[in-house]
Order: C-alpha cells, then sequence, then structure tokens
C-alpha cells in the first residue's frame, strides 16, 4: 500500500495489492450509499479487454485495486451484488464489459453520469473531463490515456491519472441527481441504466449474437439464404474469437464473411451439401476472400453452408441498405418527433432513440399495423412517451 496526491485536489491515493486489505475494505464500502468506480484496460490484440487497474472513490480516497495482485474478489462480488450501494461509473458500458469478462459480475445499480448528461440536455456523449470542467470548474489532465496498464510497477503518472478519475464521481452524482429529480426524469434515468446492465448482460448470451449480422454494412446486398447464412457465419466468428481470444476481425473480415455468404448460400442436393460446399471452395469459389481464411476455415464454411435451414424467416428490419426517397421522408418525419420530443423535456434526442430504432418502428409498422409495435432495445417508458408521437407521423401524408 502506497500513498500520495491526486493532481487535481488533496484526494490521498491507495494502492491495494492483497486481498485481505481489499476484504476489509469493502466492508467499509458497504455501509456507504455510493461509490465511484472505474477500470484501465487494454485490448490492443485480444477478444477480451485485460483489465490493468480498478479505481474505487469513497469521497475521501482513491483506492487502485491491482487485479494482477489480488486473488480472491469475493467480498467485491457479495458488494457488487447486493444492490445496497450504487456504482458511479462515467460511461459505463466499456466498463461492465470489463466486469463481465474478468470477474463474471456487474452490480446491481449504477448512477453513470454521462447519462445523466445526456438527460439534463448537456449532449449525448459528454467527456468526463468536459462535465467536471463543465460542472466543478476542474481541469483534468489525460497525459497518459494511453500508456500500459499492464506493466508493473506502474508509474506515479499513471496512479495519479487513474486516482484522478474517481475523484470527482460521487459529489456529480450528487448533483446531477438532484437536477434530474428537479426535472422529473429520474425514473426514466434510473430504468435507462438498468437497460445498461441488461445491455452488458445480453452481449455475453449467445442468443444476442443471432443479430450481429444486421450490422454488416454490405448484409443488405445478400438475399435471403444469404443473410441466413451469414446470421450462422456471424455467430460462428462471434464463438471462435471469444475461444481463440483474437479480435474477430482477426479471424475473418466483416466483407469476407459477407462474401463466403454469398458464394455459399446455394441450396444442393440433400445429404451431399458438405462435399459440393467444399467442392465449391476448392474451385476457387471464394476466389475473392483472403487466402489464409480460406485455408484455416475451409470445412467450417462448407458445414455451415450445409446446415442451414434456409426456409426460417429472417428479419432485415436493420440493414443498412439505402433508404428510398419515400422511406426517407418518413424517417425524417419520425427523426422529428423524437427531436422534438426531446427538446420539450430537456433531454438530448440520443437518449430517445437513434435512426436504427426509428427504421425498426418503421418496419415493424409496415409489417404489423395492428399490433402497435415497439423495437425491443427501446426501453417501455420510451414507448409512454414516443409511440404515439411516431404513429401519428407515419399515418400524415
Amino acid at each position: 500500500m502506497t500513498e500520495s496526491s491526486g493532481r487535481d485536489d488533496s484526494t490521498p491515493l491507495v494502492y491495494v495489492t492483497d486481498a485481505q486489505h481489499l476484504a476489509t475494505l469493502c466492508e467499509g464500502w458497504a455501509e456507504l450509499d455510493a461509490i465511484a468506480v472505474d477500470t484501465e484496460f487494454m485490448r490492443t490484440n485480444t477478444f477480451y479487454a485485460k483489465l490493468g487497474l480498478l479505481q474505487i472513490g469513497d469521497g475521501q480516497c482513491s483506492f487502485l485495486l491491482d487485479p494482477l495482485e489480488i486473488k480472491d474478489w469475493t467480498p467485491f462480488e457479495r458488494l457488487f451484488g447486493s444492490g445496497d450501494v450504487e456504482f458511479i461509473f462515467h460511461s459505463c458500458s466499456e466498463d461492465l464489459s470489463v466486469f463481465l469478462s474478468h470477474f463474471g459480475f456487474v452490480p446491481k445499480r449504477i448512477f453513470d453520469t454521462q447519462l445523466a448528461a445526456s438527460f439534463l440536455g448537456l449532449g449525448p456523449s459528454l467527456s468526463y473531463a468536459a462535465l467536471v470542467l463543465l460542472r466543478l470548474d476542474q481541469v483534468i489532465e489525460k497525459d497518459v490515456t494511453r500508456s500500459d496498464w499492464l506493466q508493473r510497477p506502474l508509474t506515479e503518472a499513471q496512479q495519479r491519472y487513474a486516482a484522478i478519475d474517481v475523484v470527482h464521481l460521487i459529489t456529480l452524482r450528487n448533483q446531477l441527481r438532484y437536477e434530474l429529480e428537479e426535472k422529473n426524469v429520474s425514473e426514466w434515468f434510473d430504468a435507462e441504466c438498468l437497460s445498461m446492465i441488461q445491455t452488458a448482460i445480453d452481449y455475453e448470451s449467445e442468443d444476442s449474437w443471432s443479430m450481429l449480422y444486421q450490422s454488416l454494412g454490405n448484409a443488405w446486398r445478400l438475399n435471403t439464404p444469404g443473410l441466413i447464412l451469414l446470421k450462422a457465419l456471424c455467430v460462428w466468428r462471434e464463438k471462435e474469437a471469444r475461444r481463440r481470444d483474437k479480435p474477430k476481425s482477426w479471424i475473418v473480415k466483416d466483407a469476407d464473411l459477407v462474401e463466403v455468404a454469398t458464394r455459399l448460400a446455394v441450396l444442393g442436393e440433400p445429404g451431399k451439401e458438405s462435399d459440393q460446399k467444399q467442392a465449391l471452395i476448392a474451385q476457387g469459389v471464394l476466389s475473392r476472400v483472403d487466402a489464409g481464411v480460406v485455408k484455416r476455415y475451409a470445412s467450417a464454411f462448407a458445414e455451415l453452408a450445409a446446415s442451414c435451414d434456409y426456409t426460417v424467416p429472417i428479419d432485415d428490419a436493420t440493414l443498412s441498405a439505402p433508404l428510398s426517397p419515400e422511406k426517407r421522408k418518413r424517417l425524417k418525419k419520425l427523426q422529428a418527433v423524437v427531436a422534438s420530443t426531446a427538446q420539450a423535456h430537456g433531454i438530448a434526442p440520443e437518449v430517445l432513440a437513434r435512426k436504427r430504432h426509428l427504421l425498426a418502428f418503421m418496419h415493424s409498422a409496415d409489417t404489423n399495423p395492428a399490433q402497435s409495435p415497439w423495437p425491443r432495445e427501446l426501453s417501455l417508458w420510451k414507448k409512454d412517451v414516443l409511440q404515439a408521437g411516431l404513429e401519428g407521423a407515419l399515418r400524415t401524408n
């Protein structure tokens, strides 16, 4: 354990390397209503981020927990899972992902200061440094942002930088929480925080991987069999990247995945399809795909192409296809509803809905007009705020 001063104020810094010290700290933190949290990690040549440091702020001190030294995180997991303490982050999506991959758990309650700023009309993606400057008139220097957080020992500059990232979060949370309540949007904010936690959990679930194909840029060019195969290929790549702990683009690039789906999604004679696909590959049907990828994964591609059920429905609602003039016109109407609703409530439009959500809404309205459809990615509180306006916009000429 070492102590020093943060650059911005006199908050002490404590470096924690043993499990017993962590357990003692967790006992004290369990008595608080909230603590600040941040992470430092590295992700250059791996699928999973490598946690280099975990920072905790309790309003009196910044604690730097060393995940390379501490082996028993059970007390910390109990603290996170109790629901009694609120964990304050700034832009928490990557932090939650790191928690799940490294520890296997996420907190039950969070307060995201970036999200709170969006609800208060300060912008959709305000940085921590910008928010601290705007609300607390403090300057945070980001001089070691890209340093190696897996090296040991960490430099004094690294420790100071990491400590400052949790110094102001409790003060910001208290201020922003008050303003959210004054605006009468705190319930919406809390619901969105819970949604962020669930999104992080869902990302680790295989069920969510079945939608990954929709994010590929040229997926809209494929016919239905091609999309069905692309869906299977994306799930396969996700599993392979996780198994090998390599970036997905290192397994197969998006463009190559689309090309494989385009060339191999051809129905053949039942019972012989895998052999047929292998023969097609040997004949050079994948000549536009990286040769190393073809050599390594030819059999996997052939088996996937042969085993797909090409008769199942495929969801193409949010594929990024160029919009027709009519659809662009309708989308603009929906975006206008979102913008005016957001302005009326004094929140960032991005908090309510983004383009992909509106396209999904438009698609559902076209295919199931009697069911008052609502995109599954959008929280129910947004349905109460937006649905009537969106449906009205689609009814107008």
